[in-house]
């Protein structure tokens, strides 16, 4: 996540360009996970005291609307973010609740053979979840 693109990017869409705005992007570009709004919150915090959780929120969601950050569904209630778009699949630690990116070897080949159940449907993506314990957990 290229910071002069995606500030180019959102203000080419008409969004404002605020020093918060630009904070949680960094913050997101900078992070070697996938974190979640709280945590993202509490690095935002830091620089600016002030900012709110709804802020942290509302520029999340605009960046995930955008295409700029892709959200994962981590439980029924809780999200994390993921800057890279590029084509890869998830662990889902359950025990833990970290996340790791899995490369997909054979991304390409699964979009163009489809099942024949997909056929009267457009397919954009696919989205790959596993879950279970990671090495970590699975120890313990």
């Amino acid at each position: 996540m290229e910071i002069k693109e995606t500030i180019a990017l959102l203000k080419s869409r008409g969004y404002r360009i605020t020093p918060q705005r630009v904070a949680i992007i960094r913050i997101l570009r900078d992070h070697e996970g996938h974190p979640g709004a709280e945590e993202v919150f509490r690095s935002a915090l830091e620089l600016y005291p002030n900012i709110s959780m709804a802020t942290v929120y509302n520029v999340m969601e605009v960046l995930e609307k955008e295409g700029i950050i892709r959200a994962i569904a981590v439980t029924k209630t809780s999200r994390r973010y993921d800057p890279n778009l590029k084509p890869h699949s998830h662990f889902i630690c359950n025990t833990c609740g970290r996340v790791f990116d899995i490369p997909i070897k054979y991304f390409e080949a699964c979009m163009r053979r489809l099942p024949p159940e997909l056929n009267d449907f457009e397919v954009k993506s696919l989205e790959v979840i596993y879950k279970g314990s990671c090495s970590d957990c699975k120890t313990r």
